[in-house]
């Protein structure tokens, strides 16, 4: 019944919006949309701002977002925030020639075939299932998916394997998938040093200050992705990771937490002396900064191995979560050392091999097929004025 009122509700709004179609598209306008609708964030962020920086008047960035007015100073970078859904949202969606999305958004919207879908997808590796891999594969689900597949243009891909089984589970052509890696992780792969001590400033830490970074994912209630999320009571002893952070690499360390956007219990937790960046908008600078990252299933782990930098596994529900989410790469084969209790994690930390830790993690980059080319941002908005013809 949920799958059946899921897809009518596409289907109508499709056919109301329909009218729509006789707007004209224009050429040089670019919708950015951030399926949550939260933030100013991810690989949404590095396109805006590569177009304005290195287009400038070429082309009118329109970025969807759940409170526009939050975000009025994007105006003056020549990004112009629209709430979400609502009628400036539609009608920008129909008059766009570009539509660029990191996960949805544009399935319940009857676009013409003149006009040009970017999925830059949001999480990297291939960890967590999706589609038709995590829900039940019906003919309804199978049209629901459809509706979004039908008229994407690109996906894009930060490795093979990925291509192989999102392709597959969400019913997109291979042939689609652009494996040149994330936007969001190119300033990973290349560093920014004066944009790192900007961050650092801005989040108060001392240059003597190393920063320990924990940042776990959702948890689904009743293993239903589409309700809010729960954070669990994560166990993790704070003091006891600065310390052994202290003693295996030395320096005055800071632990910070960042749990998921989906989290809505977040001041329910234990956290006490630690600093939390649950609010930061853009993770990607979090990652630019950290030192360690502690994670447990989050696809940012994908992200901040491209750093080179250590990345520690604890997760207390590690063998629950594999049963009730399942993953597309078993966690005995991702490169971090993991732990589900702090005795663990204090080990790990203690003993890090950090040659063995790299070697690792060059050989599952390998293995999953790893395509990353630190120019994705680049090459997406240089698609982008071919597409537009500007």
């Amino acid at each position: 019944m949920e799958q059946l009122f899921r897809y009518s509700k596409k289907v109508i709004f499709r056919m109301m919006l329909y009218p729509l179609r006789v707007l004209r598209i224009k050429k040089n306008r670019i919708l950015l949309h951030n399926d949550l609708g939260n933030n100013y964030s991810c690989n949404l962020k590095s396109i805006a701002e590569y177009i304005t920086s290195n287009y400038s008047g070429q082309f009118e960035v329109i970025y969807s977002v759940k409170q526009p007015k939050k975000y009025q100073y994007l105006q003056t970078k020549g990004i112009h925030p629209i709430a979400f859904n609502s009628f400036q949202y539609f009608y920008y969606a129909m008059t766009s020639k570009v539509f660029v999305t990191n996960s949805g958004g544009h399935a319940y919207i009857p676009l013409r075939k003149r006009q040009y879908v970017i999925n830059t997808h949001h999480g990297g590796g291939a960890y967590k299932t999706c589609g038709k891999d995590m829900f039940e594969d019906t003919y309804l689900f199978r049209k629901d998916l459809e509706l979004s597949s039908n008229h994407t243009n690109v996906f894009l891909s930060t490795n093979s394997k990925f291509t192989e089984v999102v392709s597959n589970a969400i019913y997109m052509p291979k042939n689609i998938f652009w494996e040149i890696g994330m936007p969001r992780n190119d300033v990973l792969i290349n560093g920014n040093e004066e944009l790192k001590k900007c961050i650092r400033k801005k989040i108060g830490l001392n240059d003597d200050e190393k920063l320990a970074l924990f940042a776990p994912t959702y948890r689904k209630i009743d293993n239903n992705y589409f309700k809010s999320s729960v954070s669990i009571p994560y166990g993790i002893d704070c003091d006891r990771v600065r310390s052994a952070l202290h003693t295996r690499f030395g320096g005055n360390w800071r632990f910070a937490f960042r749990l998921h956007p989906r989290v809505e219990n977040r001041d329910n937790l234990p956290f006490d002396n630690v600093m939390d960046l649950s609010d930061y908008e853009d993770m990607q600078d979090l990652l630019l900064i950290a030192d360690v990252m502690i994670n447990d299933f989050s696809s940012s782990m994908w992200d901040f191995m491209l750093t080179g930098r250590p990345s520690f596994l604890f997760a207390v529900d590690l063998t629950e979560y594999i049963e009730t989410t399942k993953v597309y790469t078993p966690v005995t084969e991702w490169p971090f050392p993991i732990a589900t209790d702090n005795d663990g994690l204090e080990k790990n930390i203690l003993t890090f091999d950090e040659d063995k830790y790299k070697e690792d993690c060059k050989n599952h980059y390998k293995r999953l097929g790893g395509c990353e080319t630190g120019k994705a941002t680049e090459l997406v908005c240089e698609r982008i004025k071919e597409v537009c013809g500007v």
